[in-house]
């Protein structure tokens, strides 16, 4: 499980504000989350040792993406568990090996390629919520 943590200096205290921003701010920050994740995934940028012939009938070397037949792209599930709390899951009953991408498989010579930590990194929670929090204030809200 990854979790990310901001925190933020408040200027002044209005009940209501964050009652209404936070979660339209975490419901736009989910849904761009979610497609970063499917970008970093379908992203050419990922070492592997070796010349592979994928099931899906191609030939890749290395860097490489991680989509394969697209069923571990397909797996991917958002979910809102509470007005602060997202929730991203990798995996169902056709795909069980999204912890062997993430984290690779010692001993096998398959690296990890963490398209999580990429994606934080191209789109860190901290500034989206800057800019969006002042976008809503623009908008009264």
């Amino acid at each position: 499980m990854v979790s990310v943590k901001a925190t933020f200096k408040l200027t002044g205290w209005n009940a209501t504000q964050l009652k209404l921003r936070v979660p339209a701010i975490m419901t736009a920050y989910g849904k761009a989350l979610d497609t970063q994740f499917k970008e970093e995934i379908q992203l050419v940028q990922f070492s592997w040792p070796v010349t592979t012939y994928r099931r899906n009938g191609t030939i890749e070397g290395s860097p490489r993406d991680i989509v394969d037949t697209g069923a571990f792209l397909r797996s991917q599930r958002r979910t809102r568990l509470n007005a602060t709390t997202l929730q991203f899951t990798w995996g169902n009953s056709g795909v069980t090996y999204a912890g062997y991408i993430l984290r690779g498989v010692p001993g096998r010579n398959y690296p990890p390629r963490d398209w999580i930590g990429r994606a934080l990194n191209n789109l860190p929670l901290e500034p989206f919520f800057r800019e969006q929090w002042r976008a809503l204030a623009g908008r009264q809200l």
